[in-house]
């Protein structure tokens, strides 16, 4: 029996795992982006969190009435973080009993996250199994690099904890798995109630746990209300770019480190931050362009809309192609001694052929036409710095934080033709 269903979870792990991987015939692609948005944690945090309750929120309903049929049927059977640090754990026996001591504070967590999603900033919402699973998985993408591996550093910090403390985080730390305990004692306090007679062992029982609810609630939204009035220094001052429709005031809160938008942007320009936003908003997604990606010559294509329709915890909204050409999420600086037309006296225009809000214009110089940044149409898409001849380069785009909503223009016909 137990090795049936070892071979089950197994079969669910390599499905999983293809999944986030992205390793799937193309009718299931659209499926890849959905095992975190499974996660209560994740999907419900975020939606309190912002209070948009969209069709989406529906994907948590199975994790939420599970438990009351089933217990932590999922824990055991169906997790495929939980099976690979269970088949981790098997290599190191010897501290079991020491681990069997630590408290299980898993459901303090969750009562942490919920109680703070509800403060409006979600803390821990990063802890979440299923985001840590996608977000090792995530960082296998082209080009690899230590910065785009970032994302599976949680996944094998985990690993490494499970070695050292079998079944430590499954037990005793996992949110998730809090989550599914505490859904399970109500189901069951709820069948007690049915019953005729209840024991005053039973109540004092019910008391207790009450109150410790009680004190997690309060404990989690007292940390909402003061994560939410703390502001990093590090962020106002820094110069990055968040993909499109993200949140203004709790991005890394409510970002869940997941990968998803990192993973579904196909010109690569979404990279793990790795301080840029504050300590606090390590690891969350930031778009760098040319200057800052390795040469990358793409930008942000004005009809692309994929990285805001997989994100699990509303950390970006979903935008359609009109809303996501009015959303400058950066803007164009010109550095002119860098500038072959202003610094040179050279014709080149460039980044005003390419730029597809027409938010380059030109200015005569010394009877030379050179660019300019009109700041009322620049979208930040980082279409001009991808195509400047100059090196070093001579326009950058650096963030609008936060991103703002103006009239988009119709794209030029060049602008089209250089993403197709």
């Amino acid at each position: 029996m137990l090795i049936r269903r070892n071979h089950i979870r197994l079969v669910l792990l390599i499905v999983f795992a293809l999944l986030a991987l992205g390793r799937v015939p193309e009718a299931w692609k659209p499926w890849c982006v959905l095992l975190p948005s499974l996660s209560p944690l994740l999907n419900l945090g975020g939606a309190m969190a912002t209070y948009t309750f969209g069709a989406s929120a529906l994907l948590a309903l199975p994790l939420l009435l599970l438990p009351f049929f089933k217990g932590r049927f999922f824990c055991w059977r169906l997790c495929p973080m939980g099976f690979v640090l269970e088949t981790v754990s098997r290599l190191n026996k010897r501290n079991v009993r020491l681990v069997r001591k630590v408290p299980f504070i898993g459901k303090g967590v969750a009562l942490v996250i919920l109680a703070s999603a509800l403060a409006g900033y979600p803390v821990l919402l990063w802890t979440d199994p299923l985001s840590l699973f996608t977000g090792f998985f995530a960082a296998w993408r082209e080009p690899l690099t230590w910065v785009t591996g970032a994302t599976a550093f949680g996944f094998v910090l985990l690993l490494l904890v499970s070695l050292v403390a079998p079944n430590l985080w499954c037990h005793w730390l996992c949110p998730l798995g809090g989550l599914q305990e505490l859904l399970t004692q109500l189901a069951n306090k709820l069948r007690a109630a049915r019953r005729p007679v209840q024991s005053p062992v039973i109540h004092a029982e019910n008391v207790r746990v009450g109150r410790r609810v009680f004190l997690g609630f309060a404990l989690g939204g007292a940390v909402g209300l003061a994560y939410g009035n703390i502001k990093s220094a590090a962020a106002k001052a820094a110069a990055f770019i968040r993909p499109p429709g993200a949140t203004d005031t709790n991005f890394n809160a409510l970002c869940s480190r997941c990968g998803n938008c990192m993973k579904t942007c196909p010109y690569g320009l979404i990279v793990p931050d790795l301080g840029a936003s504050g300590v606090d908003g390590l690891l969350t997604p930031v778009v760098k362009f040319r200057s800052q990606n390795n040469a990358q010559e793409s930008f942000c294509f004005q009809k692309c809309t994929a990285c805001t329709q997989v994100c699990p915890s509303s950390a970006l909204r979903p935008l359609k192609t009109e809303e996501k050409q009015q959303t400058a999420i950066g803007l164009a600086h010109l550095e002119k001694k860098d500038c072959i037309a202003w610094e040179k006296g050279e014709v080149c225009m460039v980044c005003q052929a390419f730029c597809p809000y027409q938010a380059i214009i030109e200015l005569n110089h010394k009877k030379v036409k050179c660019p300019s940044v009109d700041e009322e149409k620049c979208r930040g898409c980082g279409a001009c710095e991808s195509q400047c001849p100059s090196l070093p380069v001579a326009i950058v785009v650096k963030g609008r934080n936060p991103q703002v909503s103006l009239t988009a223009p119709p794209p030029t016909p060049s602008a089209q033709h250089v993403k197709s």
